[in-house]
């Protein structure tokens, strides 16, 4: 009876201690002042956690979680190999491990971790999961897309699996499996953000504007401070014409993020549309800034510049351009047209020779090296070119045609003077 007595009050402390334990508080609130943005109180909160904790890793593996988040991959892999240190057979570290090398780009040793914790827990959805991202970054997508299916067969709503399968898919003009998807995503949690974004996406690529402004609002409620939620409905609003809409949308989309160029870009067109030139100009100039590897800020703005006759500001943009991208056929296309306009014939036909190997169905490319041909008495090429024009029903055909015409016209000569005509003359002037 005595020891039965003892076995209890064992049992009562050993009870007591794990309520008394500070751990799931601090651990609820280290994710609190997460969820706040406060993220040193979160960090202070998991190392108490974490003293306390003798045979778990969970804070630990919190700590490394939230520096990813906060993009801060070399903390992360301090904070799980510490809680790899505290419990070797943790499969939950090495995927963090895993993580935190793909965030600083070293996905060679990431696959390892994988490995690793493959061989901890086979059925951990994430390290195929992960695999499937550095299949998808290597260009591999049908052996990524494999990899995904893997973790959505160990976990049915793994949202991020789903998610992942749609940008192959939207990658690929598949926008039907795209969108079926994308909606796997949504079913699975309902607040995804980026899933409700790339559904809103979808259906504007399919030119279905009403219903991708119905999916970006959803987005946009359920992630107020997503400025890419506010991007894309901004530009849903202008496929529909709703300008002033659009407008707003914007600009909250770049109060969000004011690195976000394109939302300059698509402000400097609706500014266009509505004749103020100015202000599109300065919209382009903030979008180059603010964004420099996207072409569209760089084109728009090199065509508003020749547009206003400031030819070497648009040279200098568009070599800006193809320093970014050395493929860019717009730029090519715009830098042809100043050469053009500059009387450099030779240098318009070498850039825009390129465009048409390329992308034979450029009808700006064979205008402006059309008529450089003209310019250059090319007859034959620049009549290749006005062929090109008329197939494609281009209006400019004509006007290249006329050129062409008067090119062909020989140009009147004046009959030479005889002798006896120039001696009267000159009896005339001595007469005077």
């Amino acid at each position: 009876m005595k020891g039965r007595l003892l076995a209890l009050g064992a049992c009562s402390a050993l009870l007591v201690g794990v309520a008394c334990s500070p751990v799931p508080e601090l651990l609820r609130k280290g994710d609190a002042f997460a969820a706040q943005g406060k993220y040193e109180e979160a960090f202070k909160a998991y190392a108490q956690a974490d003293r306390h904790e003798s045979e778990s890793n969970e804070a630990l593996c919190r700590a490394g979680a939230l520096n990813l988040k906060i993009e801060r991959p070399d903390h992360a892999l301090k904070a799980f190999e510490q809680a790899v240190e505290k419990v070797p057979g943790s499969a939950r570290a090495y995927v963090g491990m895993a993580r935190s090398y793909m965030a600083k780009g070293v996905d060679t040793t990431a696959i390892q971790s994988l490995d690793r914790a493959s061989k901890l827990d086979p059925d951990n959805a994430d390290t195929f999961f992960l695999r499937g991202l550095i299949l998808k970054k290597q260009g591999q997508s049908e052996q990524a897309m494999r990899m995904f299916d893997e973790a959505i067969r160990r976990q049915p709503r793994h949202t991020d699996a789903h998610l992942k399968r749609g940008d192959i898919y939207f990658s690929e003009g598949k926008l039907k499996k795209a969108m079926r998807a994308y909606s796997l995503a949504v079913a699975s949690d309902n607040n995804c953000v980026e899933a409700l974004i790339q559904v809103g996406r979808t259906y504007l690529l399919a030119g279905k504007p009403d219903k991708a402004i119905s999916a970006l609002e959803k987005a946009v409620g359920r992630g107020h401070h997503n400025a890419w939620a506010h991007y894309y409905l901004g530009e849903a609003l202008l496929a529909k014409g709703e300008q002033e809409k659009a407008v707003v949308s914007l600009r909250r989309a770049l109060r969000l993020n004011h690195k976000l160029g394109r939302a300059y870009v698509l402000l400097g067109e609706i500014y266009e549309r509505n004749l103020l030139r100015d202000k599109a100009h300065d919209a382009y100039m903030r979008a180059v800034r603010a964004e420099p590897d996207y072409l569209a800020g760089y084109t728009n703005l090199a065509r508003v510049q020749l547009d206003r006759k400031s030819e070497n500001d648009a040279r200098r943009t568009l070599r800006r351009a193809l320093d970014v991208d050395p493929d860019c056929i717009p730029c090519r296309v715009l830098l042809g047209r100043l050469y053009v306009e500059n009387g450099k014939y030779k240098s318009a036909i070498e850039v825009l020779d390129i465009v048409i190997q390329k992308d034979y169905q450029n009808n700006d490319a064979h205008y402006f090296i059309g008529k450089a041909y003209v310019e250059l008495g090319m007859i034959a090429k620049a009549t290749a070119e006005y062929n090109a024009l008329a197939m494609a029903n281009d209006e400019r055909a004509a006007e290249l045609l006329g050129l062409l015409e008067r090119k062909a016209q020989p140009t009147p000569t004046r009959r030479p003077r005889t002798r006896k005509k120039r001696r009267r003359k000159r009896r005339r002037r001595r007469k005077r």
